[in-house]
């Protein structure tokens, strides 16, 4: 096929994406963040958890295995929290690969099923020895050294993650992180020499290098002042997930939106590799069907008795994947594979009750656009980058719409309109023709 079949959503379907992340293995953590994040279910961070030279992971195994079963993540820091550019091959070994392995097994001793994906260098020091070693058995590293988020379009440098540092207790240092967040969120730009030269695009990532939570001081962020920074994400509707979740759905999208299709049949197959060997063991993925690719694919099929046409299904291990109100479908990255089929009538007992689906869409055009800088209603309209979805009244997906119009080739009746624009929040309208 001359286009490429599938375009991942950027961010899970957020307004950019949050991942704060805290290093050291320190008992402050889990006394602190644990009732933060059990109040705050959609909120889930990354531990880099280190021995610092002592036993430390081991005394705290069951505080941290806690955490891992809430759905955080728990990430290598390496044993000895040493210079790692100054260490033998042996040794960065012993720090990057054997003890990934060892908090594994201690994670597990406690009841947490873990797999540790993501480093994170001890004073943020890295050279390409470095990096080679982490490499072996982490897909992904953070660093330090701040300059601004992180764009959905260009790949990062994966083993070598910048990070915003929270230095010290302050007012100013709170605001920032607040600021950082309302920048990535696409909803102001963060006015700090630190972004000199950042390229602001759209909605983007941002990483957070915490230590110690707790009142005490020094490096520690205060307890409300995470709590606040975790609120005021969720407020700008950011995905706030784990570093590896967020890097790993990163990844594959540069992977995923590069597949071709191959025609098998009446249906088209789209195979990809793993880019890396040590990834998280579920990257779920929200896609949508590029509209060149379904033209070319499925233009021609029948229309049913009532105008409609039927749906498009993805398909993984026989299982059928339908589209949700807004057109996207939710795949699993990790299988490798998919099938681009139309719906065939024994599918029909698998297909979702769609109504729901039509009334999910309709409530969602009032439940953002609060929060950005931006009018969707005003400025989606004459947008380049605007795309309009048209669905019948029974949540099936009619093909695509030129603004909030319906095509002159659909009957008379009922449907909705969904259009949606890159940094904006969607608007969904009901419209009679």
């Amino acid at each position: 096929m001359a286009a490429t079949p599938l375009t991942t959503i950027p961010w899970n379907g957020h307004t950019g994406a949050a991942s704060f992340t805290f290093d050291d293995a320190m008992d402050d953590q889990i006394q602190n963040l644990t009732p933060i994040l059990e109040e705050l279910p959609d909120v889930r961070v990354t531990f880099f958890l280190s021995n610092m030279g002592g036993n430390r992971v081991k005394a705290a195994g069951a505080g941290f295995a806690k955490l891992a079963k809430m759905g955080n993540e728990i990430g290598n820091h390496t044993n000895s929290h040493s210079q790692l550019p100054e260490l033998s091959d042996a040794q960065l070994k012993a720090e990057a690969v054997d003890f990934a392995d060892e908090i594994e097994k201690i994670m597990k001793e406690n009841g947490a099923e873990v797999n540790v994906t993501a480093l994170a260098t001890p004073f943020c020091a890295n050279n390409e020895k470095v990096s080679a070693a982490i490499n072996q058995r982490q897909f992904i590293n953070r660093d330090g050294g701040w300059y601004g988020p992180l764009n959905w379009d260009k790949e990062p440098e994966w083993l070598k993650m910048k990070a915003r540092v929270w230095n010290s207790a302050s007012a100013e240092e709170a605001e920032g992180m607040l600021n950082a967040l309302d920048t990535a969120a696409y909803i102001k730009e963060y006015k700090a020499p630190e972004y000199s030269g950042y390229e602001y695009t759209g909605p983007s990532w941002v990483v957070f290098l915490n230590h110690g939570v707790s009142n005490d001081g020094g490096m520690s962020i205060p307890p409300t002042d995470i709590k606040n920074a975790f609120e005021r994400a969720l407020k700008n509707n950011m995905w706030v997930a784990p570093f590896s979740t967020v890097g790993a759905y990163l990844k594959a999208h540069f992977t995923l939106d590069a597949a071709e299709a191959v025609a098998d049949g009446e249906n088209f197959k789209v195979s990809w590799e793993m880019p890396h060997p040590h990834m998280p063991k579920s990257i779920p993925l929200k896609v949508k069907l590029n509209s060149e690719f379904q033209a070319d694919a499925f233009g021609d099929m029948a229309i049913r008795a009532d105008g409609t046409a039927p749906s498009i299904v993805l398909e993984q291990n026989g299982k059928v994947i339908w589209p949700d109100a807004n057109g996207i479908y939710t795949i699993e990255f990790t299988e490798l594979s998919l099938n681009i089929r139309v719906e065939k009538s024994e599918d029909s007992a698998e297909k979702p009750a769609s109504s729901s689906s039509v009334d999910d869409a309709i409530s969602s055009s009032s439940e953002t656009s609060a929060i950005h800088a931006r009018d969707l209603a005003q400025e989606l309209v004459g947008n380049s980058s605007a795309t309009y979805t048209i669905f019948d009244m029974n949540g099936n997906r009619l093909g695509s719409a030129e603004g909030f119009k319906v095509p002159e080739s659909l009957p008379r009746g009922a449907y909705i309109i969904r259009g949606e624009a890159p940094g904006l929040a969607p608007i969904t309208k009901k419209i009679i023709k």
